[in-house]
């Protein structure tokens, strides 16, 4: 059966605005390391904070796209799951139920899945299952596995929910067609 994910942190879970408010440091005026943006003395503070993923916010626009990733699932039969992993050297015990916790609340009908980690997202792709996610090198990942990735870019879901609405309109119209939209 084919698959759609969605990751959780940066895509329908707003991580960055809740340790933004929790540090009181914003995040885009830092510099970036990789993808990785907070300091290992701010990940230490967010670490003491043990239910910090139980009342994470939405992300703006994340509504849209889990009823565009609904569509997969109620009009060609795919599965549709929250595909997550666990926090940085999975130092958050409570971070795996607060994270099922947070996803039963607002999408009931959507299950969590853990990669467990970040970089193991890809083992769970088949060919022509597609990932959504903030992480350009779980995207890079992805393709490489056979699927189809689109990236969520600084927080901004609208490029986003453009590629997928194009890419389900292409498989409701040809679902033999793999439309294999890279965003960046």
């Amino acid at each position: 059966m084919t698959t759609f994910y969605l990751d959780m942190d940066g895509v329908v879970a707003d991580w960055d605005t809740a340790a933004e408010q929790f540090l009181g440091v914003p995040f885009r005026s830092k510099p970036r390391y990789g993808e990785y943006r907070v300091t290992s003395q701010e990940w230490d503070r967010l670490r003491a904070q043990h239910r910090f993923y139980r009342d994470l916010p939405l992300m703006a626009q994340c509504e849209q796209l889990v009823n565009l990733a609904r569509n997969y699932r109620d009009q060609l039969g795919w599965q549709l799951l929250f595909l997550t992993a666990v926090p940085h050297n999975n130092d958050q015990p409570w971070a795996f139920s607060d994270k099922v916790l947070w996803a039963q609340e607002r999408f009931p009908d959507i299950a969590v899945h853990f990669g467990p980690h970040s970089t193991d997202k890809w083992r769970h792709c088949e060919p022509g299952d597609i990932l959504v996610d903030d992480r350009g090198d779980n995207c890079a990942a992805w393709r490489a596995a056979g699927g189809t990735a689109f990236k969520v870019n600084d927080r901004d879901l609208l490029l986003t929910i453009e590629a997928v609405t194009a890419d389900l309109a292409s498989r409701i119209n040809d679902p033999t067609r793999q439309l294999a939209l890279d965003i960046y």
